[in-house]
């Protein structure tokens, strides 16, 4: 695992999702732990790149320059976010195909061994995550979360499932995925983070956040940036507030346990 060594760039991961114990001193946010990696120039492209990697997840960036084609590979179960339009050629099993997504767009795929070649004339970029253990085959599961009865102070947190800006798009036995989006001049309730969780960011952003029982701190965002938070270990209650002039836009993948 890459270790952040520049504390500005660490800060700036952390304010994409206002990650516990990093703003500032980085001593006031409980000390979670961050991995973050810049987008390479084009020179420096690979087919991947390792972000973060524990004994149930590896979370990949994978890049393919124009024209750019891999070798025959294996992943496992994984989900995926593109940070960029996918205008791909792929074989598997003898039989080759397209497969074009917008940026932007979640996907989960099953286990599979392939080839795949970008036919397009622009850099190719997405987030991956791989699950090392073997739940079965993805089962998608529907929930209707209803609305919290708690009242959203630092002292009552809405469960972050159930967090109005929050938006559950997809689960499975893997992974629950929120669709984050909070509008220039919007705040969030305060809510609770309690599971492992992958913040993948896409918009640039002027944000600031509050941890229960402290004070505002600015935590800006970074496009196409990656953490990883213990939630597990050290669940944590905070609102975010956008106050500068884009929407913060961000895809939080709970890590199911």
């Amino acid at each position: 695992m890459r270790s952040a060594k520049n504390g500005w760039w660490l800060a700036i991961v952390t304010a994409m999702v206002a990650i516990p114990g990093v703003i500032a001193s980085f001593v006031v946010m409980r000390d979670a732990l961050i991995v973050y990696a810049q987008t390479p120039d084009a020179q420096q492209i690979t087919p991947n790149k390792v972000e973060f990697e524990s004994d149930q997840i590896k979370v990949i960036r994978g890049f393919l320059a124009p024209h750019q084609k891999t070798a025959l590979h294996s992943h496992p179960y994984r989900f995926g976010v593109t940070l960029t339009k996918n205008d791909l050629m792929i074989t598997s099993d003898g039989k080759t195909g397209a497969s074009k997504k917008d940026a932007q767009q979640i996907f989960w795929s099953e286990p599979v061994t392939h080839e795949v070649e970008n036919v397009s004339g622009e850099r190719m970029e997405n987030i991956e995550i791989e699950f090392k253990q073997d739940k079965g085959p993805g089962a998608e599961v529907r929930k209707d979360w209803g609305k919290s009865s708690a009242k959203g102070t630092a002292e009552d947190p809405v469960p972050v499932e159930q967090e109005p800006h929050h938006r559950v798009v997809f689960e499975n036995q893997y992974v629950r995925v929120l669709d984050v989006v909070v509008k220039p001049g919007e705040t969030t309730l305060f809510h609770k983070h309690s599971i492992d969780n992958i913040p993948i960011i896409l918009t640039d952003a002027d944000n600031k956040t509050q941890f229960a029982g402290k004070d505002w701190a600015a935590t800006p965002a970074k496009a196409k940036s990656v953490g990883f938070i213990p939630g597990a270990a050290k669940p944590y209650v905070h609102r975010i507030h956008n106050e500068g002039t884009t929407p913060f836009h961000v895809i939080d993948v709970e890590v199911l346990p």
